[in-house]
Protein backbone atom coordinates (compact mmCIF):
# COMPACT_ATOMS: atom_id res chain seq x y z
CA UNK A 1 0.00 0.00 0.00
CA UNK A 2 1.52 3.28 -1.16
CA UNK A 3 1.14 6.71 0.45
CA UNK A 4 -0.75 7.95 -2.58
CA UNK A 5 -3.40 5.24 -2.27
CA UNK A 6 -3.70 5.89 1.46
CA UNK A 7 -4.11 9.61 0.75
CA UNK A 8 -6.98 8.91 -1.64
CA UNK A 9 -8.71 6.82 0.99
CA UNK A 10 -8.14 9.47 3.64
CA UNK A 11 -9.57 12.23 1.44
CA UNK A 12 -12.85 10.33 1.16
CA UNK A 13 -13.30 10.09 4.90
CA UNK A 14 -15.64 12.49 6.71
CA UNK A 15 -14.27 15.07 9.11
CA UNK A 16 -13.83 13.58 12.58
CA UNK A 17 -12.61 14.68 16.00
CA UNK A 18 -9.12 13.27 15.47
CA UNK A 19 -8.61 15.63 12.52
CA UNK A 20 -9.94 18.60 14.47
CA UNK A 21 -7.78 17.88 17.50
CA UNK A 22 -4.72 17.54 15.28
CA UNK A 23 -5.47 20.92 13.70
CA UNK A 24 -5.84 22.49 17.15
CA UNK A 25 -2.51 21.10 18.35
CA UNK A 26 -0.72 22.17 15.15
CA UNK A 27 -2.11 25.70 15.31
CA UNK A 28 -1.31 26.02 19.00
CA UNK A 29 2.30 25.02 18.34
CA UNK A 30 2.85 27.91 15.90
CA UNK A 31 2.82 30.77 18.36
CA UNK A 32 2.62 31.38 22.08
CA UNK A 33 -0.23 33.39 23.56
CA UNK A 34 0.15 36.09 26.21
CA UNK A 35 -3.26 37.05 27.55
CA UNK A 36 -3.90 40.79 27.72
CA UNK A 37 -6.87 42.67 29.14
CA UNK A 38 -8.61 45.45 27.25
CA UNK A 39 -5.68 45.90 24.87
CA UNK A 40 -6.21 46.96 21.26
CA UNK A 41 -3.23 46.75 18.89
CA UNK A 42 -3.40 47.46 15.14
CA UNK A 43 -7.22 47.30 15.17
CA UNK A 44 -7.07 43.74 16.63
CA UNK A 45 -9.49 43.28 19.48
CA UNK A 46 -8.78 40.82 22.28
CA UNK A 47 -11.37 38.28 23.29
CA UNK A 48 -14.15 39.77 25.35
CA UNK A 49 -17.74 38.66 25.55
CA UNK A 50 -17.29 36.28 22.63
CA UNK A 51 -14.48 34.36 24.31
CA UNK A 52 -14.32 30.98 22.56
CA UNK A 53 -11.74 28.24 22.59
CA UNK A 54 -9.81 27.37 19.47
CA UNK A 55 -11.42 23.91 19.41
CA UNK A 56 -14.95 25.31 19.45
CA UNK A 57 -13.98 27.97 16.92
CA UNK A 58 -12.75 25.37 14.41
CA UNK A 59 -15.82 23.19 14.93
CA UNK A 60 -18.09 26.16 14.22
CA UNK A 61 -16.22 26.99 11.02
CA UNK A 62 -16.56 23.38 9.86
CA UNK A 63 -20.24 23.27 10.65
CA UNK A 64 -21.10 26.62 9.03
CA UNK A 65 -18.98 26.23 5.89
CA UNK A 66 -19.57 22.49 5.43
CA UNK A 67 -15.90 22.13 4.55
CA UNK A 68 -14.73 18.70 3.45
CA UNK A 69 -11.71 16.73 4.54
CA UNK A 70 -9.35 17.60 1.63
CA UNK A 71 -9.85 21.34 2.06
CA UNK A 72 -9.77 21.22 5.83
CA UNK A 73 -6.63 19.13 6.12
CA UNK A 74 -4.81 21.09 3.41
CA UNK A 75 -4.59 23.91 5.95
CA UNK A 76 -1.79 21.86 7.55
CA UNK A 77 0.44 22.83 4.62
CA UNK A 78 0.11 26.53 5.42
CA UNK A 79 0.28 26.00 9.17
CA UNK A 80 3.53 24.02 8.88
CA UNK A 81 5.05 26.63 6.57
CA UNK A 82 4.07 29.39 8.96
CA UNK A 83 5.54 27.56 11.93
CA UNK A 84 8.87 27.31 10.10
CA UNK A 85 8.78 31.02 9.25
CA UNK A 86 7.91 32.47 12.66
CA UNK A 87 10.54 32.59 15.39
CA UNK A 88 10.19 30.19 18.27
CA UNK A 89 9.73 33.04 20.80
CA UNK A 90 6.91 34.72 18.86
CA UNK A 91 4.02 35.79 21.09
CA UNK A 92 0.52 36.69 20.00
CA UNK A 93 -2.79 37.79 21.42
CA UNK A 94 -5.66 35.60 22.53
CA UNK A 95 -7.28 35.67 19.09
CA UNK A 96 -4.04 35.22 17.13
CA UNK A 97 -4.40 31.47 16.81
CA UNK A 98 -8.00 31.90 15.67
CA UNK A 99 -6.90 34.35 12.99
CA UNK A 100 -4.05 32.10 11.85
CA UNK A 101 -6.31 29.09 11.38
CA UNK A 102 -9.07 31.09 9.69
CA UNK A 103 -6.65 32.66 7.21
CA UNK A 104 -5.15 29.22 6.44
CA UNK A 105 -8.63 27.78 5.86
CA UNK A 106 -9.58 30.68 3.56
CA UNK A 107 -6.44 30.16 1.45
CA UNK A 108 -7.01 26.39 1.30
CA UNK A 109 -10.63 26.83 0.16
CA UNK A 110 -9.67 29.37 -2.52
CA UNK A 111 -6.73 27.28 -3.77
CA UNK A 112 -8.49 23.90 -4.03
CA UNK A 113 -12.07 24.80 -4.94
CA UNK A 114 -13.54 26.54 -7.95
CA UNK A 115 -15.95 28.37 -5.70
CA UNK A 116 -15.57 29.10 -2.01
CA UNK A 117 -17.21 31.36 0.58
CA UNK A 118 -16.36 35.04 0.43
CA UNK A 119 -14.63 36.80 3.30
CA UNK A 120 -17.91 38.36 4.38
CA UNK A 121 -19.30 34.86 4.79
CA UNK A 122 -16.29 33.77 6.79
CA UNK A 123 -16.84 36.78 9.02
CA UNK A 124 -20.33 35.52 9.82
CA UNK A 125 -18.94 32.08 10.55
CA UNK A 126 -16.81 33.54 13.36
CA UNK A 127 -19.99 34.35 15.36
CA UNK A 128 -18.89 37.97 15.90
CA UNK A 129 -15.38 37.16 17.04
CA UNK A 130 -13.84 38.94 14.02
CA UNK A 131 -15.10 41.66 11.67
CA UNK A 132 -14.59 41.88 7.92
CA UNK A 133 -11.51 44.12 8.21
CA UNK A 134 -9.82 41.71 10.61
CA UNK A 135 -10.57 38.75 8.34
CA UNK A 136 -9.15 40.56 5.29
CA UNK A 137 -6.06 41.63 7.19
CA UNK A 138 -5.40 38.08 8.50
CA UNK A 139 -5.56 36.71 4.95
CA UNK A 140 -3.22 39.38 3.58
CA UNK A 141 -0.69 38.88 6.36
CA UNK A 142 -0.56 35.14 5.81
CA UNK A 143 -0.06 35.57 2.06
CA UNK A 144 2.76 38.05 2.69
CA UNK A 145 4.46 35.70 5.15
CA UNK A 146 4.24 32.84 2.64
CA UNK A 147 5.57 35.15 -0.08
CA UNK A 148 2.58 34.22 -2.23
CA UNK A 149 3.71 30.59 -2.27
CA UNK A 150 0.22 29.19 -1.77
CA UNK A 151 0.51 26.12 -4.03
CA UNK A 152 -0.37 22.76 -2.46
CA UNK A 153 1.48 19.68 -3.71
CA UNK A 154 0.68 16.03 -3.15
CA UNK A 155 4.11 15.35 -1.67
CA UNK A 156 3.54 18.05 0.95
CA UNK A 157 0.18 16.54 1.86
CA UNK A 158 1.69 13.07 2.26
CA UNK A 159 4.31 14.44 4.66
CA UNK A 160 1.85 16.55 6.65
CA UNK A 161 -0.76 13.77 6.91
CA UNK A 162 1.54 10.91 7.88
CA UNK A 163 -0.11 10.50 11.33
CA UNK A 164 -3.36 9.67 9.48
CA UNK A 165 -1.89 7.71 6.57
CA UNK A 166 0.15 5.26 8.65
CA UNK A 167 -2.90 3.64 10.34
CA UNK A 168 -4.67 3.40 6.97
CA UNK A 169 -1.69 1.62 5.39
CA UNK A 170 -1.37 -0.70 8.37
CA UNK A 171 -5.06 -1.59 8.28
CA UNK A 172 -5.02 -2.23 4.55
CA UNK A 173 -1.86 -4.32 4.84
CA UNK A 174 -3.53 -6.55 7.43
CA UNK A 175 -6.62 -6.86 5.26
CA UNK A 176 -4.49 -7.74 2.25
CA UNK A 177 -2.57 -10.31 4.28
CA UNK A 178 -5.82 -11.96 5.40
CA UNK A 179 -7.08 -12.08 1.83
CA UNK A 180 -3.81 -13.60 0.61
CA UNK A 181 -3.97 -16.27 3.33
CA UNK A 182 -7.52 -17.12 2.29
CA UNK A 183 -6.40 -17.46 -1.33
CA UNK A 184 -3.45 -19.65 -0.35
CA UNK A 185 -5.70 -21.92 1.72
CA UNK A 186 -8.20 -22.11 -1.11
CA UNK A 187 -5.51 -23.14 -3.60
CA UNK A 188 -4.10 -25.69 -1.18
CA UNK A 189 -7.51 -27.25 -0.66
CA UNK A 190 -8.09 -27.27 -4.41
CA UNK A 191 -4.78 -29.03 -5.03
CA UNK A 192 -5.48 -31.56 -2.27
CA UNK A 193 -8.94 -32.32 -3.67
CA UNK A 194 -7.49 -32.68 -7.15
CA UNK A 195 -4.82 -35.08 -5.87
CA UNK A 196 -7.43 -37.20 -4.09
CA UNK A 197 -9.54 -37.29 -7.23
CA UNK A 198 -6.53 -38.35 -9.30
CA UNK A 199 -5.69 -41.15 -6.86
CA UNK A 200 -9.26 -42.41 -6.96
CA UNK A 201 -9.27 -42.29 -10.75
CA UNK A 202 -5.98 -44.18 -10.95
CA UNK A 203 -7.19 -46.86 -8.55
CA UNK A 204 -10.40 -47.36 -10.51
CA UNK A 205 -8.52 -47.55 -13.82
CA UNK A 206 -6.05 -50.04 -12.30
CA UNK A 207 -8.84 -52.29 -11.11
CA UNK A 208 -10.50 -52.14 -14.53
CA UNK A 209 -7.18 -53.05 -16.18
CA UNK A 210 -6.82 -56.05 -13.89
CA UNK A 211 -10.32 -57.22 -14.75
CA UNK A 212 -9.63 -56.82 -18.47
CA UNK A 213 -6.38 -58.69 -18.07
CA UNK A 214 -8.11 -61.61 -16.38
CA UNK A 215 -10.71 -61.73 -19.14
CA UNK A 216 -8.01 -61.70 -21.81
CA UNK A 217 -6.10 -64.47 -20.03
CA UNK A 218 -9.23 -66.64 -19.98
CA UNK A 219 -9.67 -65.99 -23.68
CA UNK A 220 -6.05 -66.94 -24.35
CA UNK A 221 -6.31 -70.18 -22.46
CA UNK A 222 -9.57 -71.19 -24.05
CA UNK A 223 -8.69 -70.13 -27.59
CA UNK A 224 -6.22 -72.95 -28.42
CA UNK A 225 -8.86 -75.58 -27.66
CA UNK A 226 -11.23 -73.89 -30.07
CA UNK A 227 -8.53 -73.69 -32.69
CA UNK A 228 -7.52 -77.38 -32.33
CA UNK A 229 -11.12 -78.41 -32.52
CA UNK A 230 -11.74 -76.44 -35.66
CA UNK A 231 -8.53 -77.63 -37.29
CA UNK A 232 -9.34 -81.21 -36.60
CA UNK A 233 -12.81 -80.74 -37.96
CA UNK A 234 -11.49 -79.06 -41.11
CA UNK A 235 -8.83 -81.68 -41.64
CA UNK A 236 -11.32 -84.46 -41.09
CA UNK A 237 -13.79 -82.95 -43.52
CA UNK A 238 -11.18 -82.27 -46.17
CA UNK A 239 -9.42 -85.63 -45.73
CA UNK A 240 -11.00 -87.28 -48.83
CA UNK A 241 -9.66 -84.52 -51.08
CA UNK A 242 -6.28 -84.67 -49.45
CA UNK A 243 -6.18 -88.41 -50.07
CA UNK A 244 -6.94 -87.87 -53.74
CA UNK A 245 -4.22 -85.28 -54.18
CA UNK A 246 -1.56 -86.90 -52.04
CA UNK A 247 -0.36 -90.44 -51.56
CA UNK A 248 1.24 -89.81 -48.24
CA UNK A 249 0.50 -92.53 -45.68
CA UNK A 250 1.52 -90.26 -42.86
CA UNK A 251 -1.32 -87.89 -43.52
CA UNK A 252 -3.78 -90.79 -43.65
CA UNK A 253 -2.56 -92.22 -40.43
CA UNK A 254 -2.53 -88.86 -38.72
CA UNK A 255 -6.06 -88.14 -39.83
CA UNK A 256 -7.25 -91.55 -38.80
CA UNK A 257 -5.58 -91.08 -35.45
CA UNK A 258 -7.13 -87.69 -34.82
CA UNK A 259 -10.65 -88.72 -35.71
CA UNK A 260 -11.63 -92.38 -35.79
CA UNK A 261 -15.19 -91.69 -36.96
CA UNK A 262 -14.03 -91.05 -40.54
CA UNK A 263 -11.69 -94.06 -40.79
CA UNK A 264 -14.21 -96.56 -42.17
CA UNK A 265 -15.52 -94.46 -45.07
CA UNK A 266 -11.98 -93.61 -46.18
CA UNK A 267 -10.77 -97.26 -46.29
CA UNK A 268 -13.86 -98.49 -48.15
CA UNK A 269 -13.47 -95.84 -50.84
CA UNK A 270 -9.80 -96.64 -51.25
CA UNK A 271 -10.50 -100.37 -51.62
CA UNK A 272 -13.24 -99.80 -54.18
CA UNK A 273 -10.94 -97.67 -56.27
CA UNK A 274 -8.22 -100.30 -56.10
CA UNK A 275 -10.58 -103.15 -57.09
CA UNK A 276 -11.89 -101.11 -59.97
CA UNK A 277 -8.40 -100.60 -61.36
CA UNK A 278 -7.54 -104.30 -61.04
CA UNK A 279 -10.68 -105.46 -62.78
CA UNK A 280 -10.06 -103.08 -65.58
Amino acid sequence: MSDREALKIFSRQPVNNDMINYLVSTTSAIIQIKPSKNQVTNNIRPLGKNNISLLSFIKNLIRYSNVQTPTLMATLIYLNKLRNLLPANAIGMETTRHRIFLSALILSAKSLNDSSPLNKHWTKYTDGLLNIDEVNMAERELINLLNWNVNIYEEDLIIALQPFLIPIKSKLSKKLSIENNKKINYYRNSVANLSNYSLQSNSSSTSSNYSNLSLNSNYIYTQPNKRSYSNSSISSISSPNSLRSSNSNNSISSNSTNNSDYKLPINITYKKNLLHKLSA
